[in-house]
């Protein structure tokens, strides 16, 4: 990925690569930020192969941060804003992260939470002012000369650790390559023909790996991409930094299209700016993307099926009166299987496991071989998604990892929500699930019920909630049932809580 900017900066030298609000640096400026940022984490001690976490907001220093890890070869851990003091604490030991750039306010306010360094963290930097004694990274970075420090490094190298929630309640990185990372560039530049003459706008925070496959694509290709700045997102803000950067392509979860698609029916964005719509992390309605194709009749809008382990694996491409609820078929180079239990491909029109083979893959979950072997069927991976392919081909998600609720384009797990849940002492079972939300995509709800002779105070619950959990994972209710439904092997049925959960007296 360091080769891929630095032949752009030689192509490209004087355009805009990156624009943040009124920020802009072209790609010989950004270039040369980059080797300054990664002759800093050399002077830092920071060897090829070491790990540095991040925990900004979006902003150019994020993006440079990146590109200096792969400029130097060392590993970047991006962290979300969103996690808990605890939770944040649990990434930085168990990624081994060496060095810790953070932003100033946030950094204050996790360690007044009692988030401490673990691990093998040697440095704390601060962009903005942070907490006491911590140095400011700019003040550094711009010490350093802006020539490349020259570290081999090569296509099977690590370049991110993503972490995702954790089906056992703790979070599992998955560890991606270059190769891994500039295919996924490559596949949706090939898949959505953008090219060096469009710009695009990242919108989601750059720790999610929509906004790095998005910023990384833009980068790769010689594109413009311009990266929401508000601190706090707001609908009206997406549609003003649209219409500001005259954005050709951009990437939505389907809650945000419902604003964009309100916006062109108000006439508050032009209907031919924007060329290429992406849509990903849910799935698409009927009544939705029709809005979205009469509003924008000269966009292309492809939805793209992935995960952080597997990259971007399906396409499609939507047309009005066109196949609904699927998430279409592989994308060029990507080979998928649908297997059953027994690890054979089902028939046309049966429920299996998907698993993909292709150059997008993570490498492993880090420090988790037991994990990465259950993932992994020889070359296929898989993330315990459940799909069916009909006669012409078409694939089906039947479950999104199972029992995963997505919320406003983020995954929340059950099991990590329950087991915060149970650990009150008047709660003796707790099933989470993800109930339709016009706004979110889902609603994260809890039933749980309580131990004999005991009453279950919902306050509390919300309390602990509070102090362990993201915020988008935290219940939005609270139910207390007598009793949860059970099945014949002793587990709770959440398709059954699901169910009354939705009836209207649920």
């Amino acid at each position: 990925m360091g080769e891929a900017l630095a032949t752009n900066a030689l192509r490209y030298r004087d355009k805009a690569a990156l624009v943040f609000d009124e920020e802009s640096l072209t790609y010989g400026e950004f270039n040369d930020r980059v080797n300054q940022a990664a002759n800093l984490l050399l002077a830092l001690g920071m060897r090829k192969g070491d790990h540095v976490a991040i925990l900004l907001p979006n902003s150019l220093e994020y993006a440079e941060l990146y590109f200096a890890c792969a400029r130097m070869g060392a590993v970047a851990v991006p962290i979300n804003l969103r996690l808990a003091p605890a939770e944040m604490a649990y990434v930085l030991g168990h990624s081994d992260s060496r060095v810790l750039i953070g932003y100033g306010p946030l950094l204050q306010a996790a360690f007044a939470a009692g988030m401490k360094p673990a691990g093998a963290l040697e440095k704390v930097l601060s962009v903005e002012p942070g907490p006491e004694g911590v140095p400011l990274y700019a003040a550094l970075r711009d010490r350093q000369p802006k020539t490349d420090p020259k570290i081999e490094v090569g296509e099977e190298d690590p370049w991110v650790l993503v972490y995702t929630s954790g089906t056992t309640g703790k979070p599992k990185g998955a560890l991606r390559s270059h190769r891994s990372n500039l295919m996924i560039a490559l596949l949706m530049a090939t898949d959505l023909g953008i090219t060096p003459e469009d710009t695009g706008l990242a919108i989601l925070p750059m720790f999610h790996v929509n906004s790095l496959w998005l910023v990384s694509l833009s980068l790769a290709l010689g594109a413009t991409i311009a990266l929401y700045h508000h601190k706090v997102f707001h609908p009206v803000h997406v549609v003003e930094e649209i219409n500001r950067h005259r954005a050709t392509y951009s990437m939505f979860v389907p809650t945000l299209l419902t604003f964009l698609a309100d916006a062109a029916e108000k006439g508050l964005v032009d209907p031919e700016q924007l060329r290429v719509i992406i849509t990903s992390s849910a799935p698409l309605q009927t009544t939705l993307r029709d809005r979205v194709l009469k509003g924008f009749p000269r966009a292309v809008l492809a939805d793209i099926y992935g995960a952080t382990e597997l990259g971007a694996v399906t396409a499609i491409k939507h047309r009005l009166g066109g196949v609904i609820g699927s998430i279409g078929m592989p994308s060029l180079a990507q080979s998928v299987h649908l297997l059953n239990d027994s690890g054979r491909e089902v028939e046309q029109g049966e429920v299996g496991e998907l698993h993909c083979a292709g150059p997008t893959l993570m490498t492993a979950y880090y420090k988790d071989p037991e994990a990465t072997d259950k993932a992994f069927k020889g070359p296929y991976l898989g993330v315990g998604d459940l799909a069916y392919r009909d006669e012409r081909g078409y694939l089906f998600l039947v479950d999104r990892k199972t029992d995963m609720i997505i919320t406003s384009g983020e995954n929340v797990y059950p099991t990590e929500v329950e087991d915060v849940l149970t650990r009150h002492p008047s709660v003796a079972m707790a099933a989470v699930v993800g109930i339709p939300d016009t706004r979110r995509g889902e609603e994260v709800v809890a039933v749980v019920a309580p131990r004999e002779g005991q009453e279950v105070p919902v306050e509390a619950l919300q309390d602990i909630c509070n102090a362990s959990l993201a915020d988008y994972k935290r219940p939005r209710r609270i139910l207390v049932w007598p009793e949860l439904p059970i099945g014949a092997t002793g587990k709770v049925l959440r398709r059954e809580v699901r169910s009354r959960v939705g009836q209207p007296n649920g």
